[in-house]
């Protein structure tokens, strides 16, 4: 870049001849030029002007030019300055002086105005060069402190000759820099300190470039981790032809990330104790390494109702108490350990948090798997036999699973796996259970049908079928229930006590549920328009769907859609559902109930509520569960319990539905107790759509009682009874 353009000098001179030539000279080659005629009116015009440049006579009235410098110098924008001073032949005195005001440079006045306007670029050009050199050098030491690398230039006797700020500031002796290489050794370990003085050495004799890592202690107690790099190198400018040029750079705050990565890879934040990641990488070098004659155990353990203590009293007061259980374990088995029992190796895990209310460890040991239980059952009697105090006293209840290396393990995850499986299976607290493979087979099944219920309803593999229900005196036709089936394609057929658990606890019974209630209005719809009968449909309603705060617009939307009305539709609810259920659900049934929903509790007699509390409750119908139809006519007590829960119901007047009907025995039995409806193998099979549609157009349940009234009179006929007109098969519908 051309130094002359938009640059300002400013040029003091108590000589007007001298001022107009510099002036004409300066102003020709480009500069823009503002004079003054003394010193005082120079240092008035150097804050508006602004120079690049200055150019001052020595001697000059009320103010010489040497004071005028000084002053320039004192102000912060004029310490780097190019300063010119013009001065008489041989006025070696005013030179000194001019120099020690802070003078860039002199000439003689009255010099050729041409080499002036040269004398004014090359101080220019200079002092451009300053600038980029002392840019580049902050650039360099912000580098360097933000990298945390500082460069030391020795002596090959190990003297400093440099140092750069960083290197103080990384060391902590910005105070006092230090004087030789080994002040920084002594900082050293003793046992780093030979290898250091050797590897100096070498580089300053033999140009032996050497590279190395430090953990050392400041004065201040501070402990650093310092990696430092060395080479001999040629000196440019200094009495001595080659110096060692040392790096040194600060990896603390690198080494403690990597210590907080190490610590969240490998550590359970919440209780400090190695995860299941640490414990598996421990147990694979365990399986690599095994001896013949060493038996590998992992050994899980579970505590008991662990979530409802995070419930109750928070996740923190949880972590401690299994916290406290891992430490209490830990300690027993290093005991057994120490004395024998158990191999001690430097390289076992320690008690490793694995799951939320479990941990694990690895028991290499000689001892047979009884002598192994045994072992554990102790630790566990110790750690439940000593309440907690933190806090809150609690009495830990813990249990254990144990799974020994076989021929089937292939790694360490599978043989963590099968110690926590058998950890499951130990549901009694103290008790230690040994791995088998059928409690992990249906653990996997289980898992195997939550992944395929997930896909169940859009693949179609879900259906309804449909059972009746009917008029326990005339057999005709009153309502169906929707039962759910499932088919898939590689797990065959699951029943809906298996699957219907696993839809509930993972949610998706609130999509399953939607998905039956428009499939039964669907098909209730189309029977209706078809055979012209009124008759209702009936699904069966999960707890988790009566907490949806959404439920009974979904009940209504699906009404609306098909164009039922509310009595279409019964929905059944189980005992355990309704009893605990909030009062938000109460209200909310008992508003479907009154918009003509009907409303059923299924299962009754299984033991959930009483018959005093069924009066509070918005049900419009009871079923009775099929254990109390078992034995009806032939057990007494039986007959009794549904005597009396018949009468109940009349008396509330709910209508009555008994389940289970399995023949014509216990149809009889119900029909003579008073019940209003019975639903059951005798009566019909669960069917499909198409096989329901079937049942109707052949008669329904009606040919039953046609069957029954033949058979009567059959019966009566052979003994001589008159049948009365009543009983007719004629009569009959």
């Amino acid at each position: 870049m051309d130094p002359t353009h938009s640059t300002t000098i400013l040029i003091a001179d108590d000589d007007p001849s001298h001022l107009l030539l510099a002036e004409a000279a300066l102003g020709g080659a480009g500069f823009v030029v503002h004079t003054a005629n003394d010193g005082e009116e120079a240092v008035r015009q150097f804050e508006p002007t602004q120079p690049d440049c200055v150019i001052l006579d020595v001697n000059m009235p009320k103010m010489t030019g040497i004071e005028v410098c000084r002053r320039i110098r004192e102000r912060a924008d004029g310490r780097l300055l190019p300063i010119l001073m013009l001065t008489g032949r041989n006025d070696i005195v005013s030179i000194s002086d001019a120099f020690a005001a802070g003078a860039s440079d002199f000439a003689q006045k009255g010099m050729n105005p041409r080499l002036l306007v040269e004398r004014v670029r090359f101080l220019l050009r200079d002092r451009a060069m300053q600038d980029n050199l002392w840019s580049s050098r902050s650039k360099l030491l912000l580098a360097q402190r933000i990298a945390r690398v500082g460069h030391w230039e020795l002596t090959l006797d190990g003297r400093t000759l440099d140092m750069s700020p960083v290197v103080g500031q990384i060391l902590e002796c910005d105070s006092q820099p230090m004087e030789r290489y080994e002040s920084f050794v002594a900082m050293l370990d003793p046992a780093e300190q030979i290898q250091a003085r050797q590897a100096f050495i070498a580089c300053a004799t033999d140009n032996s470039r050497f590279s190395s890592e430090h953990r050392l202690r400041t004065a201040a107690g501070k402990d650093l981790y310092i990696h430092q790099e060395a080479e001999l190198v040629q000196a440019a400018g200094s009495a001595h032809a080659h110096t060692v040029l040392v790096t040194l750079q600060d990896l603390t705050r690198l080494r403690r990330a990597e210590d907080a990565v190490q610590t969240l890879s490998y550590f359970d934040s919440a209780t400090g104790l190695p995860n299941r990641r640490h414990l598996l990488e421990q147990l694979s070098i365990a399986l690599k390494d095994r001896k013949p004659g060493i038996a590998l155990c992992v050994a899980a353990f579970r505590v008991h109702g662990l979530d409802r203590i995070a419930q109750a009293h928070g996740a923190e007061l949880a972590d401690k108490i299994l916290s406290e259980a891992a430490r209490q374990i830990g300690e027993h088995l290093a005991e057994a350990s120490t004395g024998g029992t158990l191999l001690k190796q430097a390289n076992t895990a320690r008690v490793c948090r694995t799951s939320e209310a479990g941990f694990a460890m690895l028991v290499p040991s000689r001892e047979s798997v009884e002598n192994l239980s045994d072992l554990i059952r102790t630790a566990l009697a110790r750690v439940s036999g000593q309440p907690t105090n933190l806090g809150t006293e609690y009495l830990p209840a813990v249990s254990a699973g144990l799974a020994l290396v076989d021929g089937d393990t292939t790694g360490a995850e599978q043989l963590l796996t099968n110690a926590q499986a058998a950890s499951e299976q130990a549901r009694e607290p103290r008790s230690c259970e040994l791995f088998t493979p059928v409690p992990l087979a249906r653990s996997r099944r289980r898992l195997a049908i939550e992944t395929a219920l997930r896909r169940a309803v859009a693949a179609g593999e879900l259906q309804l079928v449909y059972q009746p229900r009917v008029a326990s005196d005339t057999l005709d036709i009153t309502g169906v229930e929707c039962l759910l089936r499932w088919e898939h394609p590689q797990l065959g057929s699951v029943g809906p006590e298996e699957f219907v658990p696993i839809a509930e606890e993972t949610g998706l019974i609130d999509q399953i549920g939607d998905w039956v209630l428009d499939e039964a209005c669907r098909q209730l719809a189309s029977w209706r328009a078809r055979f012209e009968d009124n008759f209702f449909v009936s699904i069966n309603i999960a707890a988790r769907q009566l907490r949806q705060s959404n439920f009974a617009s979904h009940i209504k939307a699906a009404l609306d859609k098909h164009r039922l009305p509310a009595n279409a539709l019964e929905i059944e609810i189980t005992e355990s559902s309704i009893v605990h259920a909030p009062q938000e659900t109460r209200r909310m049934l008992e508003a479907l109930r009154r918009e003509g929903v009907r409303i059923s509790m299924d299962d009754f007699g299984t033991g959930y509520s009483s018959l005093g509390q069924i009066r509070r409750l918005p049900f419009d119908c009871v079923k009775l569960d099929r254990s109390l139809m078992a034995d009806l006519y032939t057990d007494v007590g039986a007959q009794g319990v549904t005597a009396a829960i018949l009468a109940m119901t009349r008396t509330l007047r709910i209508r009555s539905v008994a389940e289970g009907i399995e023949d014509p025995e216990s149809l009889e039995m119900v029909s003579c107790l008073g019940c209003d409806e019975v639903q059951g193998f005798y009566i019909s099979p669960p069917l499909k759509a198409r096989d329901f549609a079937d049942w109707l157009d052949a008669g329904g349940a009606v040919v039953l009682a046609r069957h029954r009234a033949a058979a009567i009179a059959i019966e009566l006929e052979a003994s001589k009874i008159e049948v009365g007109p009543a009983l007719r098969t004629a009569d009959l519908p």
